[in-house]
């Protein structure tokens, strides 16, 4: 038994063993098979390469785990044909249904990845839109915003210029201290009395306004800061949108962008409905091979040993 042959009972789910005693025609169906799930393995390990590398930015490794994943997921779907034993129709059905939707999937990421450079244009186009609409937003926030902080700085305008006028008057305030001191005194019949006397002392100090003031010089400071950051800002609003619309763009904004260039161009639509129907074509190779084709002695055999099984299992139970 070559290589071959084992790689296809590996990706198809078959008993080496069992195909040893088949003839060559179930040999030819077990190629029929892995060759429909060679190309589906190429296309799907493409797709999810791209698809990690495009929209996820994974690094190589992101990109090959991807890959790998969404390989043995179609195995694993494709396996539910193949080893189907008996009637296949409900499950072809269903089969079908998936078909429809895999391609769907793998189709927009292909034309995502083909159509690409024709989607980056729209992409500006798009993003020139959404500019236009949020810029209005962000004018309204920018306006808001320094109509707050202009008013904090006239307040505080307000506030020094009354703090400086009355400090011009009284550049200095004088503090008033008391002090107690008890002196024993001997009056004049011979006794001692402690006397209190209480000495008030002025001093001049600096008026405390002025602090005030260099506080609040230090918040105008940065208030003017603040202003000047959101005037700039006002200034590149429009560029600042695009850079921030532009910096990321989503599977889904693709998406929707290539809806676009679909439904404007028809050279477009034609080619996606191309592929889509490729891609149906490609996933239904295995259906349409198991429900087409007679029944190879491998399926004869498995289907006799579970009808031996069972007829077995039947009259132990009876017994």
């Amino acid at each position: 038994m070559n290589l071959w042959i084992r790689t296809g009972c590996f990706l198809t789910g078959w008993n080496r063993h069992l195909l040893k005693s088949c003839s060559e025609a179930s040999y030819k169906h077990l190629k029929k098979y892995t060759a429909a799930l060679v190309i589906l393995i190429i296309l799907w390990a493409f797709t999810g390469y791209c698809f990690a590398e495009r929209y996820v930015q994974s690094p190589w490794w992101g990109c090959a785990l991807s890959s790998f994943i969404f390989v043995v997921v179609v195995i694993q779907i494709e396996r539910q044909i193949i080893l189907t034993v008996g009637s296949t129709k409900r499950i072809a059905w269903f089969r079908g249904f998936i078909a429809v939707i895999m391609s769907l999937i793998g189709s927009s990421i292909i034309d995502q990845i083909i159509f690409a450079d024709d989607i980056d244009k729209k992409m500006i186009e798009i993003t020139d839109r959404q500019v236009e609409e949020l810029f209005p937003v962000r004018q309204n926030f920018y306006d808001a915003e320094l109509k707050r902080i202009q008013t904090m700085i006239d307040s505080l305008d307000r506030m020094n210029l009354a703090l400086n006028t009355e400090i011009a008057k009284n550049p200095t305030i004088t503090t008033v201290s008391t002090q107690t001191t008890h002196i024993k005194l001997t009056g004049s019949d011979g006794r001692d009395s402690i006397v209190p006397r209480t000495s008030v002392s002025r001093t001049p100090i600096a008026n405390p306004r002025i602090k005030q003031v260099e506080s609040n010089e230090k918040n105008l400071e940065q208030f003017r800061k603040q202003q000047e950051e959101f005037t700039n800002r006002k200034i590149n609003a429009k560029e600042d949108l695009r850079k921030e619309l532009g910096s990321k763009t989503g599977f889904l904004e693709e998406l929707n962008a290539m809806m676009e260039i679909l439904i404007n161009r028809t050279i477009a639509l034609i080619f996606y409905l191309i592929i889509f129907v490729f891609l149906v074509s490609l996933e239904l190779f295995i259906v349409i091979s198991k429900i087409g084709d007679k029944k190879c002695d491998y399926d004869l055999v498995v289907e006799h040993q579970l009808d031996t099984k069972g007829k077995s299992l039947e009259q132990l139970s009876k017994s």
